[in-house]
């Protein structure tokens, strides 16, 4: 459940690093085209908004 968004279903995927077994890899992802897929993209852009206003304003001082 996001604040945002609503609910996400997600899949995810665990891997194993070679040479270090006290440490792993989480991917998670949205199954294409679903709404939880929609709802990743709506929360990328937001961040990518949230970065560039960040960035502006460092610039500007």
């Amino acid at each position: 459940m996001h604040p945002l968004v609503g609910e996400l279903t997600l899949r995810y995927e665990t891997l194993a690093l070679p040479g270090d077994q006290e440490q792993s890899l989480s991917t998670y992802h949205a199954e294409p085209g679903s709404p939880s897929a929609e709802a990743l993209r709506l929360l990328a852009g937001w961040g990518a908004d949230a970065a560039r206003q960040r960035s502006a304003s460092s610039s500007a001082r």
